[in-house]
């Protein structure tokens, strides 16, 4: 009786399905930092990358070399300023507690209620320290890695290839300064996240909707170039890096809305039940 119990228990194992292998959680959407200063900035920001964009269109139509050059460390600036002032950076558990870290965290004396001490020098230039560096080192990968990836991204998608390659090459260093500045600063090179971002599949934050705003904004950009209007700013790259500029304000503000934010884009549910329904 011993063995034909084992025997049926071993064919009960062998017929049993296998378990799936346990998936990595989903990083959660990133939070603005709960400062009065980050949470009024963070609305700020976005108005002044436009208000960029519109002072110097005039000058981006007239000579569209020079300006992007002359731009683009006043957007590394601004992007620079919006990731130390607003966002955790990578490593950061959450929100409070990177917000801790920034020199402005107080404790009262035992036996003196009221009583303040504030944190010394050297703890308030570690706390800049420690949100400086990995936000200057965002902005070094963006510059070496994430700039020739969207500029072989646009000539994929029908910018020029033999002419024009300054244009092509400031236009992605803008885009990529919009986009994955940031995304680098609070995401770090997570492979996991990084994965959920090609392939949208990333929860709704402002991060990601400033950056998917990017990308839908310089596609629908393209647009004008084609069209036999005879203007001088449907030149290429002017209207994708308009378009790129409006789609970031516009991903960044709508992407915090409560109807959005924390939800993923979802292609083709109707297939997912059906292969669920096969599966069955």
């Amino acid at each position: 009786m011993a063995s034909s119990h084992s025997h049926v228990s071993s064919i009960n194992q062998a017929s049993a399905p296998s378990q799936p292998p346990v998936e990595k959680p989903s990083a959660p959407p990133v939070n603005t930092l709960p400062s009065k200063v980050a949470l009024a900035y963070s609305y700020a920001h976005p108005t002044l990358i436009l208000a960029l964009c519109a002072a110097r269109f005039q000058a981006l139509v007239a000579d569209p070399i020079q300006e992007l050059l002359t731009d683009l460390p006043w957007l590394a600036l601004l992007q620079l300023l919006y990731v130390i002032l607003c966002l955790p950076p990578a490593g950061s558990t959450t929100a409070a507690d990177s917000s801790a870290s920034d020199g402005k965290a107080t404790r009262s004396r035992a036996g003196k209620p009221g009583y303040r001490r504030k944190h010394s020098g050297k703890n308030c230039w570690a706390g800049i320290w420690a949100k400086l560096m990995p936000a200057l080192l965002s902005l070094g990968l963006t510059t070496l890695v994430a700039t020739p990836v969207i500029a072989a991204l646009l000539v994929m998608f029908g910018a020029p290839l033999t002419t024009h390659n300054y244009e092509t090459v400031l236009c992605a260093a803008h885009m990529a300064f919009l986009s994955a500045s940031t995304l680098l600063y609070v995401h770090g090179v997570d492979g996991s996240v990084w994965k959920e971002i090609w392939s949208i599949d990333r929860p709704a934050d402002t991060v990601w909707g400033s950056a998917l705003g990017t990308g839908l904004g310089a596609w629908f950009g393209a647009i004008p170039i084609p069209l036999d209007w005879d203007r001088p700013w449907q030149a290429f790259p002017i209207t994708i890096l308009v378009g790129a500029y409006i789609g970031y304000a516009l991903g960044a503000l709508i992407s915090r809305t409560p109807l959005l934010y924390g939800r993923r884009i979802q292609f083709a549910p109707e297939s997912e039940e059906e292969d669920e329904k096969k599966t069955n």
